[in-house]
């Protein structure tokens, strides 16, 4: 199938962009892997950075394993850098590609060459008009908009084809998180309710995947926090005046920055009292 790049409109660029982009120089850098996603670790395994490339692995495998015998073909949206896409594709499925970020389809482009559409834009953007056996959100679907995206959803799906799903969600009545993103879950039970989309698994994996969180937070604690005090110093010594006014143009981003993610507050237990993990394949009826 020739390759094909198609491109958004779109030339405002989110920070979820870019944090998508760092986090793949992150993880390529310190931590061997290419994947933008949690890992897996089966309760009991002591999470480290030495094993999160394996977990990364094992998580991919859960995906994989719950993909439908009759599938074919596969719209995989939020690609990240096509670690996943390329399994699929090396396992005779015909995968193609959504991502947000032209510097990650660009990553995506060198590993599958000619045998996937990539599409780079969101997925509210992407043509109606194909249809797939499955449509594949690993950790994409908490970006999309509920309904236009479950009716989307609906329309591309062939008759009988899934819709795989493995994220977070909000849980309810628990206040709020320090951790952001995720629908929350009732409202997602409700408006995927309307839709001829027939639950066939639900895998919850809350506790696997938290150790992630406590990762991150040990990153932060170790690097992050470090780093952003040795600056703060050197600034506030060599540049008080710009220091100053910038501290207080940017007063409330900072303060936001700081309590989510060098306060300490969030961690594996934060997220496991505030989401709710899971992988859930539909089916359309």
């Amino acid at each position: 199938m020739e390759n094909q790049l198609i491109m958004s409109l779109e030339t405002k660029v989110s920070s979820r962009r870019v944090g998508l982009d760092i986090g793949l120089a992150i993880g390529r850098f310190f931590l061997n892997t290419e994947d933008l996603h949690y890992g897996f670790w089966p309760i009991g395994k002591t999470a480290t950075i030495k094993n999160f490339s394996e977990a990364q692995e094992v998580h991919s495998q859960l995906i994989v394993d719950h993909i439908p015998e009759k599938t074919k073909r596969i719209l995989d949206v939020g690609s990240g850098s096509g670690n996943l896409a390329l399994k699929l594709i090396n396992k005779e499925y015909q995968v193609d590609c959504v991502i947000p970020s032209k510097f990650l389809a660009e990553q995506v482009q060198e590993k599958l060459g000619d045998r996937s559409t990539i599409h780079i834009c969101g997925f509210e953007q992407v043509d109606d008009i194909e249809k797939y056996d499955l449509i594949l959100f690993s950790e994409s679907f908490q970006y999309v908009k509920l309904g236009k995206s479950l009716e989307k959803i609906t329309n591309m799906l062939n008759i009988g084809g899934n819709l795989l799903i493995c994220d977070f969600f909000k849980r309810d009545g628990v206040g709020k998180s320090p951790i952001g993103g995720g629908h929350g879950w009732q409202l997602f039970q409700e408006k995927i309710s309307i839709h001829p989309l027939n639950l066939i698994s639900d895998l919850d994996i809350t506790e696997e995947t938290a150790p992630t969180i406590d990762l991150l937070a040990k990153f932060n604690t170790d690097v992050a926090t470090p780093i952003a005090e040795m600056s703060s110093e050197y600034l506030i010594d060599h540049y008080p005046k710009l220091s100053k006014l910038f501290r207080w143009k940017f007063k409330k981003r900072l303060e936001k920055i700081h309590n989510i993610y060098l306060s300490g507050s969030v961690n594996g237990s934060s997220f496991k009292k505030f989401k709710e993990y899971h992988l859930l394949v539909y089916e359309k009826g």
